[in-house]
């Protein structure tokens, strides 16, 4: 078999893509040699998944020379070639989709040769383009920030300073560089340490907590952000938001941040990128996830926020980034979990039926099995459940833990104990055999299988257990998966023990 790095890149090819790269490999500029595109021909024959015993270096080169003995040093030889002609059509097909980006190195090229006139009509094209953008983001401020600079060394260099008012004027456009890079700086930083405060919320990593805050001190982004308002500097606006989202995970337990968060948000999401409002939108959706998991006295509250939040967030698209219009399946995976939790279960098949369209269509038919296996659980229709998650591959399932723990849950709601307890054990097996899953899930799904353990014993005659206690230790427990559901099913025994008592 081969096994070279290129075929990774080629697995993701488009029937368009595969043929756009075979016009690149004999584009004059490129072309090398007739082996190698008779080489692409033979082993593009096997896209995408390149599984045959015919994918071989001796038979791969007996095609494309059949006169010839077999060299080692040519077939390196060509790919190699192959590699590099790989790697420079992914950079053209990125240099492509960035126009405005691919715009400035253009332009730059341009002033470096001293081509004045059209250098500045390049310059101006290019303002066009990003002021019909009509928003502001990092990107943005980055090229603002390259226009600006070029702009000012250009006439630096090229034209003579005999007037002060000159001076002046190319100053400004100096500090107008210097404004959106500090806009630029602003922003990646507290995204980025954003990204890396929730991050280590999730897995309870105090000392990144610690580094993140000694990092707001030191560049005081408050004070940044005054003066960029009362200075009216561009962009202020999106500094704003995206520093009362930090502030609002940063001071977690003071609910004030988010509302701050959340009034910002939504006062200027029309001012923002896809991408911004995406990535913003979903830290509103996070925020309310542990508020839920670490606050029982407001989490009530938020259960509500966070499915109002939800709706919000797919009416207006708000999933979609620049590069995928796709529902992500962790986004489509909690607002699934948390409508069964809410027990909206009308909204959630109208869900199924419009959002599960929007999902990758890879990815897209399992999860809408899983879903309505879901839904129909929730109806305590049961044997329809199965007959949804008999039709996953479980083996290329995203979700295979949760179709694990549904299986398990219908052979308990069925009373097949018998089913459930072996069940249990291939469960086990599966969890601890596999090492991508995280030590806190699987600590969460360990739990589980206790706790059911302990539901499935109550129905043993000599070993019953305590009801009671059962649903105090589950209640008492934080990290375990479907913890409603258990409660739910201790509660619903000690009332149906209570009754035949009496």
């Amino acid at each position: 078999m081969l096994n070279y790095t290129f075929l990774e890149i080629w697995e993701t090819f488009t029937k368009a893509e595969l043929k756009q790269f075979r016009r690149f490999i004999r584009s004059p500029y490129f072309f090398r040699s007739n082996k190698v595109l008779r080489l692409y021909d033979e082993i593009i024959r096997y896209h995408p998944h390149f599984e045959s015993r015919n994918l071989t270096k001796e038979k791969l080169l007996q095609k494309v020379s059949p006169e010839l003995p077999y060299n080692e040093i040519t077939m390196r030889r060509l790919l190699f070639d192959l590699q590099n002609l790989t790697e420079k059509f992914t950079r053209q097909l990125n240099f492509e989709k960035k126009q405005i980006e691919s715009r400035i190195y253009m332009t730059e090229e341009i002033g470096a040769r001293g081509a004045e006139k059209l250098f500045f009509k390049n310059v101006k094209q290019t303002q066009n383009m990003l002021d019909s953008l009509g928003y502001i983001d990092s990107d943005v401020c980055l090229s603002r920030f390259r226009l600006e600079t070029d702009q000012f060394y250009y006439k630096m260099i090229n034209n003579k300073i005999n007037r002060k008012s000159f001076v002046q004027t190319e100053a400004k456009t100096l500090i107008n560089g210097i404004t959106y890079l500090i806009n630029y700086f602003m922003l990646e930083a507290i995204k980025h340490n954003d990204t890396l405060l929730n991050y280590s919320r999730s897995f309870n990593v105090k000392y990144n907590e610690k580094v993140i805050n000694e990092f707001i001190n030191l560049f005081d982004f408050e004070r940044l952000e005054i003066f960029m308002k009362k200075n009216s500097l561009i962009g202020s606006f999106i500094i704003e938001v995206y520093l009362n989202a930090l502030k609002s995970y940063l001071y977690f337990e003071n609910d004030h941040n988010y509302e701050e968060f959340k009034t910002s948000l939504y006062k200027y999401r029309n001012r923002l990128s896809s991408n911004d409002n995406n990535f913003l939108f979903i830290r509103l959706q996070g925020y309310c996830i542990l508020k839920i998991k670490n606050n029982s006295e407001t989490s009530n509250d938020y259960n509500r926020e966070l499915f109002e939040l939800n709706k919000i967030i797919l009416s207006e698209k708000y999933y979609e980034t620049e590069t995928n219009k796709y529902i992500s399946v962790d986004l489509f995976r909690n607002i699934l979990l948390h409508s069964i939790k809410l027990k909206e279960l009308s909204w959630l098949e109208d869900f199924i039926s419009e959002y599960g369209l929007q999902l990758h269509p890879k990815r897209r038919a399992d999860i809408i099995n899983f879903s309505y296996a879901l839904l129909y659980f929730e109806r305590n229709a049961y044997e329809q459940s199965l007959a949804y998650l008999s039709n996953i591959k479980m083996n290329e399932f995203i979700y295979n833990l949760d179709v694990r723990n549904l299986c398990l849950r219908i052979y308990f709601e069925q009373r097949d104990f018998t089913t459930a307890n072996a069940f249990v054990k291939s469960y086990q097996e599966f969890l601890s055999s596999n090492e991508l899953i995280s030590h806190q899930v699987k600590a969460e799904h360990e739990n589980f299988f206790k706790f059911i353990k302990k539901l499935i014993n109550h129905f043993n005659r000599k070993t019953k257990t305590d009801l009671g206690t059962l649903y105090t230790n589950i209640k008492n427990c934080k990290n375990v998966v479907n913890k409603d559901w258990l409660l739910n099913k201790t509660q619903a025994l000690e009332k149906e023990a209570r009754k035949t008592a009496v």
